[in-house]
């Protein structure tokens, strides 16, 4: 057999058979892409839980941590003080003035709640637009600083990413900080038991986020003050 005939023997790849292929391969490589995108969704999305989480239980741990502090009052002052039954009292046994109250109970009256995005995004550590996240601690006492922290960490959307809906079905991401009175007697809230004789103070933190599909939300006990 001559070279000549050897070679009309020989059949190479066509031209169909090598888009076919390339196809395939392209089909391929566009499934893996499609992968790794849904895989970097799924730890940003796990990221920001878990950022949620760590945030929550910080509200309720700063507000029980500090509920024996009063807001509105210069903490080296000492003006007031907290008797045995939890309530805050002057020296010499009087009430303290109206607004000099304590932690939970300041909350309660002056609620947090940030219902739209700051605009505020971007780099935490940017000088020309970072926040402190305190007061003067001097002159300020626990209540002021942490609710102030709150205010920069859940408002400013720096450490939160905060989404609009797109829709408009909801206001979006929103985050609130509130506390509920339990008792009998004015201040109370709605529905309260009437064999409630001390006053039960029930903090909630909440935090909605994917445009305000997904929720967050702590109970816990901020307070409590025995009926004298």
């Amino acid at each position: 057999m001559t070279d000549f005939t050897k070679k009309k023997l020989q059949k190479g790849i066509s031209l169909v058979e090598a888009l076919v292929s390339t196809a395939i391969v392209a089909i391929g490589f566009l499934a893996v892409f499609q992968l790794v995108n849904y895989s970097v969704n799924s730890i940003d999305v796990s990221a920001e839980r878990t950022k949620i989480n760590y945030i929550t239980s910080m509200v309720a741990e700063d507000m029980i941590g500090s509920r024996d502090q009063t807001a509105n009052t210069n903490p080296s002052s000492k003006e007031c003080s907290i008797n045995d039954y939890g309530k805050p009292v002057k020296l010499d046994g009087s009430n303290c003035p109206e607004d000099i109250r304590k932690f939970a109970e300041d909350v309660r009256q002056n609620p947090l709640e940030f219902n739209t995005c700051s605009g505020k995004g971007g780099p935490i550590f940017n000088k020309d637009t970072m926040t402190s996240i305190y007061k003067n601690a001097l002159t300020e006492g626990a209540p002021e600083n942490k609710k102030n922290r709150w205010e920069v960490i859940l408002g400013e959307d720096r450490y939160l990413k905060c989404r609009q809906d797109p829709s408009g079905a909801t206001l979006g991401d929103t985050k609130s900080v509130k506390v509920y009175k339990i008792c009998t007697g004015d201040g109370c809230m709605a529905g309260s038991s009437a064999t409630v004789f001390d006053e039960i103070y029930m903090g909630r933190v909440e935090i909605n986020t994917n445009g305000g599909n997904k929720r967050r939300s702590l109970y816990f006990q901020a307070d409590y003050i025995f009926k004298e």
